[in-house]
């Protein structure tokens, strides 16, 4: 980067596709004065909590707090901000540093709180390049966005998924006329800093091959456990969301040498005692109108968190719909499901896998007593609420991906 007059260079930059974050800026300089320029930006940061920004001629509050990450160079601090902006909820971690030749810091923006581990790369990546002249190796992929969409062949048809992180695989089975871009990047990048995510496409959905009719839970069950075994998994940890909790369920049954461990977010029974949503509350979600989905979806006094997750899927590349006779297969194979007329579904008393169930209390779409009710069958397990939460209640709390990490270990 060519020095200005002062002897500062700033480079900045978004690097997912159709979104202006995550973004990156670098700041480097050298010269007299500059250190002890950088020596009081460190100390004045240390001793703050809070800051007034001004964003296009808008005062925001942003909250800051220390952040611990690995040293670098001769000395560095790292700083967390926290602010909503046009509501929504923006974080900005915020890295100085020093070196022998230069000073700098590093911010990096993002949805809500940024991956420690993200940023620490690239505050690496930028101390080697001023201290050697060459930029640390950084990961290939570091967000599910930016993850390609592969293929692979399977027993029961081509399967699309797209895969992040290193550690232990994490399968995430994804709901009712839902597409994989539909999952908040901000939880499978946070769950890829411990575990190799897989997000895939439901069968009949984008780039997955359909199944015999009629479609049923059981059928998708099997297409994942196909998945499962052509990507080399062996035994793997199991997300379900809604109509993915029913999947998840149904593959504990049906392949329990699969599943490692369960995890059943706005979760129903199987064994007839599910209490579905109301029509109307149906007819509101299935409108193709977003306000009107988001609506169900998300509790009325949560705004930011509504469209913090509508930002978060919008930096996905587009993808076709699901189509209409593909979601109304899959309604036919939820309304079964609730009928207690699935056969895995009446069988869901028999998964011997630890099991974590959850839920938000303000979920329209699941009434909770269906979370109750999952929890009194399954043996020995957990079950955690989350109140002024909706159906989707695990990318409106942040504390759920914690809970997450904690249960797989």
């Amino acid at each position: 980067m060519p020095k200005n007059p002062k002897g500062f260079t700033y480079q900045a930059t978004a690097f997912v596709q159709g979104t202006s974050i995550p973004n990156l800026a670098e700041v480097v300089a050298s010269g007299p004065g500059v250190q002890r320029t950088w020596q009081n930006l460190d100390a004045s940061l240390a001793g703050c909590r809070t800051a007034t920004l001004n964003m296009g001629g808008t005062k925001v509050q942003a909250s800051i707090q220390p952040l611990t990450l690995p040293p670098l160079g001769e000395t560095s601090s790292a700083y967390a901000w926290d602010l909503t902006y046009s509501g929504i909820r923006l974080g900005v971690d915020l890295v100085v540093f020093q070196t022998r030749t230069y000073d700098g810091y590093l911010s990096y923006a993002d949805l809500g709180s940024p991956p420690a581990a993200t940023v620490a790369a690239f505050a690496k990546a930028a101390v080697t390049k001023v201290e050697n002249g060459s930029t640390a190796r950084l990961p290939d992929t570091f967000s599910i966005t930016s993850a390609p969409v592969r293929t692979v062949h399977t027993t029961l048809g081509t399967v699309a998924y797209r895969a992040v992180g290193t550690g232990p695989p994490l399968v995430m089975i994804t709901g009712y006329s839902a597409t994989m871009n539909s999952w908040d990047r901000r939880l499978v990048d946070t769950l890829a800093q411990h575990h190799h995510v897989v997000i895939f496409d439901n069968a009949g959905t984008a780039g997955t091959q359909g199944l015999p009719a009629p479609l049923t839970v059981d059928s998708m069950a099997n297409q994942t456990s196909a998945l499962v075994g052509a990507l080399g998994l062996k035994q793997t940890d199991v997300l379900g969301w809604s109509m993915g909790s029913m999947i998840a369920q149904a593959l504990a049954v049906l392949h329990p040498g699969q599943v490692h461990r369960l995890i059943l977010c706005a979760g129903y029974p199987g064994n007839g005692t599910a209490l579905p949503p109301s029509r109307a509350t149906l007819d509101q979600f299935e409108s193709g109108d977003t306000q009107e989905m988001m609506a169900t979806l998300f509790p009325s006094d949560q705004t930011a968190a509504q469209n913090t997750y509508l930002a978060a899927i919008s930096s996905y590349p587009s993808s076709p719909p699901v189509s209409k006779a593909t979601a109304r297969a899959q309604g036919q194979a939820v309304d079964q499901w609730w009928a207690g007329q699935d056969p895995a579904g009446r069988h869901t008393s028999e998964i011997s896998v630890p099991t974590l169930i959850a839920d938000g209390t303000a979920d329209r779409l699941d009434p909770l007593a269906n979370s109750h009710t999952l929890a009194n069958l399954i043996p020995r397990a957990t079950l955690k609420l989350y109140p002024d939460a909706g159906h989707d209640f695990l990318f409106q709390d942040r504390a759920f991906t914690s809970l997450v990490d904690s249960f797989l270990g």
